[in-house]
C-alpha cells in the first residue's frame, strides 16, 4: 500500500520535470557568467561581444563579466575554454577561424572541431587592406607591383599567425610570388595603431572603422561583396584572387555543455541581436549582425574547415592539415 500511495507523487515529479525541465535546468544561470573575449580590448570582437552580452543579461537576468584572454590569433582563449566545466557559466566570445582557418596550419593545444560546444554566431565581420592616407600606394595593384621589385621591403601587420587576414596576405605572396614581411599582433586594433604609427606599410585588419574616419585608406576588402559604407573599395575576389574571409564572430563553450542551458543561451543571444546599441556598436565597425544557432552556427564552422582545407591547398599554403575529430 505505501508503494501505491507514492507512486501518484512520483508520476506528478516526472511530469513536472518532463514540462519544465529539471530544477538546476529552470534555474540557470544562478550566479554571474564569465565570458572569455580571445582578441585584444578596442577591437571589433571585443566591443561587439561586450555590447552583445549587455543585451543578453537583460534576458538572462545574471550579469556576464567579459575577461581578455587574447593571444595566439584567439588560440590562448580557446585552450583555456576548452578545459572550462561545461556548466554553462564559462563562455568566450571568439572566431571561426580559431576553430577551422588557424588550426590548418599550424599547432594548437585543443581539438578544434571536438572540444567546444557551438553556441550562438552573431556577426560576420569586414575586413580589409589599408594603408596610411600618404602612402604613395594608390591601389592594392600598386602595392603588389612594387613589392615585386623590392622583395622583403613591404612589412604588414594583422591581428594575429593564421589569421584570414594573414593568410590572405600569403594567398597574394604565394600567387604573385612576391615576399613581404608579416608583423603579427594581438589584435587588429593594435595592428591598426602600428600602421598609424608608420611601424608597417600596410595593415591587413579585421576591422575597417578606421577607414570610415580617414585615418587610414583601405585599398581592398577579404569580403565576398563591397561594403556598403565602402562602394570605391574593390574585395580580392575582384582583383583575381580566389580568397574571402569567411569568418563569424560566436559564442563558444567547453564540449559537453547540457543542450537545456545552451538553448537558453542561444535564445538569449537571439534576443540580443536586436538590440539597438548591439547594432549601433556593428554598424561604427562595419559589422552585419547575424542569428546562428547552436546547430545551424555548428554546421557552418564544421563546413569551414572543409572549404579552407581546400582553399589553402589550391593556394600551395598548406599540404596535408590534420583531421580532426568531430
Amino acid at each position: 500500500m505505501t508503494r501505491n500511495r507514492k507512486l501518484p507523487t512520483l508520476l506528478a515529479a516526472l511530469f513536472l520535470m518532463c514540462v519544465f525541465g529539471s530544477p538546476a535546468v529552470a534555474e540557470y544561470p544562478e550566479k554571474a557568467i564569465t565570458m572569455y573575449a580571445v582578441f585584444a580590448p578596442g577591437g571589433s570582437l571585443d566591443s561587439s561581444a561586450r555590447a552583445l552580452s549587455t543585451a543578453a543579461e537583460k534576458v538572462l537576468g545574471q550579469p556576464i563579466v567579459i575577461i581578455t584572454k587574447a593571444g595566439g590569433a584567439g588560440t590562448v582563449g580557446a585552450s583555456v575554454l576548452a578545459s572550462d566545466k561545461p556548466d554553462g557559466y564559462t563562455l568566450a566570445a571568439a572566431t571561426t577561424s580559431t576553430l577551422a582557418v588557424v588550426p590548418l596550419r599550424r599547432k594548437v593545444p585543443y581539438k578544434p572541431l571536438a572540444d567546444f560546444t557551438l553556441i550562438f554566431g552573431y556577426i560576420a565581420p569586414s575586413s580589409g587592406i589599408q594603408v596610411r592616407p600618404d602612402s604613395p600606394f594608390k591601389t592594392f595593384k600598386d602595392l603588389v607591383a612594387y613589392a615585386k621589385q623590392n622583395p622583403g621591403k613591404i612589412k604588414y601587420s594583422s591581428a594575429g599567425a593564421g589569421t584570414p587576414m594573414h593568410l590572405a596576405m600569403a594567398y597574394v605572396a604565394n600567387k604573385e610570388n612576391i615576399k613581404w614581411i608579416h608583423i603579427p599582433y594581438k589584435g587588429s586594433a593594435a595592428a591598426g595603431t602600428a600602421c598609424l604609427g608608420g611601424h608597417v606599410d600596410v595593415v591587413s585588419s579585421g576591422e575597417l572603422n578606421l577607414a570610415l574616419t580617414g585615418q587610414l585608406r583601405p585599398i581592398a576588402t577579404h569580403t565576398e561583396k563591397r561594403i556598403p559604407q565602402l562602394p570605391d573599395v574593390p574585395t580580392m575576389l575582384e582583383l583575381g584572387y580566389n580568397f574571402f574571409n569567411e569568418t563569424k564572430f560566436g559564442i563558444f563553450g567547453p564540449a559537453g555543455m547540457d543542450p537545456a542551458v545552451v538553448k537558453k543561451l542561444e535564445d538569449a543571444f537571439a534576443v540580443a541581436v536586436q538590440d539597438a546599441k548591439f547594432k549601433d556598436v556593428a554598424h561604427r565597425y562595419t559589422l552585419t549582425p547575424v542569428s546562428m544557432k547552436s546547430k545551424e552556427f555548428t554546421e557552418y564552422t564544421n563546413n569551414l574547415w572543409d572549404v579552407m582545407t581546400k582553399r589553402l591547398q589550391e593556394a600551395g599554403l598548406i599540404k596535408e592539415p590534420a583531421t580532426q575529430p568531430r
